[in-house]
């Protein structure tokens, strides 16, 4: 079972390596081919293609440095490092297409010839990359790869996009259209950095997980043998998929510390269903 385990991981940080080689190496040809087409859709598309090199590349770290185990630095592990890269990655992405909505404004206003016949070559490009890349990652099932593979299909659309707006611009020199699709593009990836970011933002300042089941999980450490009471309940998210609990519990006076043990042992089970990887619980007496 740990074999099989271990062999999916390496399977999916190798995955992972591959479609960084290939959006990185892709997202440099994008720059020099929305150059020589004059496409700021395509430069748009090659700013987001590097911050999702960025995302893969990190997406890889981390599965590498989540394998560490907890140390007296990092006591809760390394999983947090995912969390801080997908920051990094946000706030780049937000930048970039900030500054190509700027540019794509004024080529509104002031509109410049492109050259379709290159934009389809690299459109027609972009889908095979986008593609290879994300039937690769499908066979995966981390998270990380999950993630990464929406990155890849939404960016399989946008070059779907860029191929019809190009093939319209073979027949009719309406230039604004190259710039109108850029907006759309960046303003998708903004939507994303926007959820992203607010996500990060909430594990960062320790806000109670959402995902996390309360209700159900109180319910469940409640009809435990013993338990009469669950009360000060504090949680935080220690990446996006595991949390901390800590809570305490009221027994009656006259339990035993085997009988705790036990106790203690069938909760963490009932946690761990939960995605609650590490908690607190504390024992109080009360007197019938």
């Amino acid at each position: 079972m740990g074999n099989h385990h271990g062999h999916n991981h390496h399977h999916g940080s190798k995955n992972i390596l591959v479609a960084f080689f290939l959006n990185f190496t892709f997202a440099i040809i994008e720059l020099i081919g929305g150059y020589y087409t004059n496409s700021v859709a395509i430069i748009s598309d090659a700013i987001h293609d590097f911050g999702d090199s960025l995302a893969l590349l990190f997406s890889y770290f981390a599965e590498k440095l989540s394998q560490k185990e907890a140390n007296e630095n990092y006591t809760f592990g390394y999983r947090r490092f995912s969390i801080l890269s997908a920051f990094i990655n946000g706030l780049i992405l937000f930048l970039g297409s900030l500054y190509v909505i700027y540019e794509a404004t004024g080529r509104i206003l002031n509109p410049e010839a492109v050259k379709p016949e290159g934009m389809i070559f690299l459109a027609i490009l972009g889908i095979c990359v986008n593609s290879f890349a994300a039937y690769r990652l499908s066979k995966d099932e981390g998270l990380n790869s999950k993630m990464v593979m929406y990155h890849l299909f939404e960016d399989l659309l946008g070059w779907v996009a860029v191929l019809i707006v190009s093939i319209i611009l073979l027949f009719k020199p309406w230039y604004q259209l190259d710039s109108i699709l850029s907006i759309l593009i960046s303003l998708v990836i903004l939507r994303g950095v926007y959820k992203n970011l607010k996500k990060v933002g909430a594990i960062f300042l320790q806000k109670f997980p959402d995902d996390l089941k309360l209700a159900s999980l109180k319910d469940e450490v409640s009809e435990l043998d013993l338990v009469q009471d669950i009360h000060a309940i504090k949680g935080l998210s220690i990446d996006d998929t595991s949390y901390y609990l800590s809570f305490h519990i009221k027994v009656p006076s006259d339990t035993m510390i085997k009988e705790v043990d036990l106790l203690r042992a069938k909760m963490k089970l009932i946690l761990k269903k939960y995605g609650v990887e590490d908690s607190t619980i504390e024992f109080e007496s009360i007197c019938e």
